[in-house]
């Protein structure tokens, strides 16, 4: 068994950033670039007003009060090239081009517009003021935005500017999820019959199945949508034949449940059968101690905790991590805060704890509900509070790490 930091830094280590791809700019935003991109072009490309108002030569305004005459106006989409001759004025709209022979623009809030002449309320009017330089933004042949950038919508919207439309960038992985047990049953897959009151439409002993839907809902957050999801029995030559067409065709293999040492559990009977090579098998933490991290040739497996609060633990903490890593991120854990708990709380053992909390910038407050099986409290936590074995008693006020989750920062 190791520690939380161990097993994060095997992930680390072992994960290696997939092969590029090409991609419409619209589609690629949430993605990695995986190579510098250059100015195409100088933004702006011509001089550009940045206010409305009247473009001028600024040394024409001795004084305020200096009246010009207002000869042409130049709005956004002008195409044709203009000069102002000195001792004139235009007028001029944002984003417009600035004729040659001016060298400022006054916003309009500072001219008295009287029919053909502008009387200018500044004094001085400043080389330069109100005008947008070329370039000034970047010039032609620069660098845009280096390899490793994460594609933001600003940086989608920076990019088109310059009229590029596709980019190179780190694939995102494809997963494949493995559902394990013979109690579960989909939401919906009611036989006919089992409709006692009170049991949902469940025979005796049955539950129904939430793990595939959390996890593809959190690959979906973070943009992962190639996801296969298959559902085996507690047998093992099914489980074996499933983890082995999961692990062919997928970068990522995520089971749920069967990783322990029940009689039932045969997650990892399979993976030994298959030849998947172990990195680590036990955390030292709670919940989700039965966590096991693999390989096989290009594909990384997890196989998680049955319990579904364990399985969502361990997402964040490791899977998130090592599918950010694959896409080419560098900031693959999750965001964390220093804050002051606002509840007293204690546990016994050697294990870290990870407790589902609510974050404000002020302070972090477990939730009830701290249960591997219990799903409730997740629902509406936004953190988890780490806790190593040495901090097992905590009281109001104490500093503890707050980990932020994706949906909240």
């Amino acid at each position: 068994m190791i520690s939380v930091q161990e097993a994060q830094s095997l992930i680390k280590s072992t994960v290696r950033v997939l092969y590029p791809e090409q991609k419409n700019l619209s589609e690629a935003v949430g993605q990695v670039l995986s190579e510098d991109v250059v100015s195409p072009l100088a933004l702006p490309p011509f001089r550009q007003s940045s206010m409305d108002g009247y473009a001028l030569h600024h040394a024409d305004v001795a004084q305020s009060g200096i009246t010009l005459p207002v000869v042409a106006e130049s709005r956004a989409g002008n195409d044709t090239p203009q000069v102002l001759e000195r001792g004139t004025a235009l007028h001029i709209l944002t984003g417009a081009p600035v004729p040659d022979g001016a060298t400022a623009v006054v916003m309009k809030e500072k001219v008295e517009r009287n029919d053909n002449e502008a009387a200018i309320q500044q004094f001085p009017v400043s080389e330069g003021q109100n005008v947008r330089s070329i370039g000034q933004q970047i010039r032609k042949g620069d660098l845009a935005m280096p390899k490793n950038t994460y594609l933001t919508p600003g940086s989608v919207g920076f990019l088109a500017g310059m009229n590029i439309q596709n980019v190179k960038v780190y694939r995102r992985p494809s997963v494949g999820i493995l559902v394990t047990g013979d109690e579960l049953v989909l939401p919906g897959n009611v036989l006919p019959g089992n409709d006692l009151p009170g049991n949902g439409g469940l025979r005796f002993g049955q539950i129904f199945e939430s793990s595939s839907s959390m996890l593809a809902a959190v690959l979906r957050a973070e943009g992962i949508l190639e996801v296969e999801i298959r559902y085996v029995p507690d047998d093992e030559a099914a489980t074996i034949a499933a983890l082995r067409d999961l692990t062919e065709n997928n970068d990522v293999v995520l089971s749920t449940g069967g990783v322990s040492v029940g009689d039932y559990d045969f997650v990892g009977t399979a993976l030994e059968e298959i030849g998947v090579e172990t990195v680590f098998y036990k955390v030292r933490q709670r919940p989700g101690k039965p966590l096991f991290f693999g390989r096989n040739d290009d594909t990384i497996i997890f196989a998680l905790p049955g319990n579904p609060a364990s399985t969502l633990v361990c997402y964040y903490e490791y899977v998130l991590p090592a599918l950010r890593l694959l896409s080419g991120r560098s900031d693959c854990f999750l965001p964390k805060l220093k804050l002051p708990i606002t509840h007293a709380f204690s546990f016994h053992g050697e294990r870290d704890e990870f407790l589902k909390a609510t974050a404000t910038t002020e302070a972090v407050t477990p939730l009830d509900g701290q249960e591997s099986f219990a799903l409730r409290s997740f629902a509406i936590a936004n953190a988890l509070i780490y806790l190593p074995a040495g901090q097992n008693t905590v009281q109001p006020g104490d500093l503890v790490e707050a980990h932020l989750l994706p949906f909240f920062c």
